[in-house]
């Protein structure tokens, strides 16, 4: 009988060791990500200030726009409507209970607040889980048509 052939191990290796460096460096991309406001934050932060730019960006705002937005593009549906109240708030109600949550915001601002800055308040009872770069992921249009559409819900 013929002796088999070891085969070398260096190929395992190496891609072993590129799979775990791709994994590291893709959990710290994304926990920067998670984490990190973009720039530009308000560094005081009003109802006044909030309303400076959120006005203009719902006077050409498209409510079905906003939907596929929050339930195709962005994905928004599967922590805020599958999976609501287990991850993340529901968008049922969201437009009532947006005018509450943080007075003396506006229920515009406080939505505008909770997508670009998800962790200036965090809802008691989730964890603060909302990516933090929706500035820029989404455009001004997408943003107005965003919150146009969950003031409605």
């Amino acid at each position: 009988m013929a002796a088999k052939k070891k085969l070398p191990r260096w190929p395992v290796i190496l891609t072993m060791t590129m799979v775990g460096v791709v994994a590291v460096v893709f959990g710290y991309e994304f926990m920067v990500a998670s984490t990190t406001p973009p720039e530009g934050v308000i560094s005081e932060i009003s109802a006044d200030s909030y309303m400076d730019i959120v006005t203009p960006l719902l006077a050409s705002a498209d409510v079905s726009r906003g939907a596929v937005i929050a339930s195709e593009t962005h994905e928004c549906h599967i922590c805020h409507i599958r999976n609501a109240g287990q991850i993340a708030p529901g968008f049922e109600g969201l437009g009532a209970r947006a005018a509450a949550m943080r007075p003396p915001l506006s229920a515009a601002a406080y939505l505008y607040e909770a997508i670009i800055y998800p962790a200036a308040h965090v809802v008691d009872g989730y964890s603060a889980s909302m990516p933090a770069n929706y500035r820029m992921r989404l455009t001004d249009q997408q943003l107005g048509d965003l919150i146009a559409y969950l003031l409605l819900q």
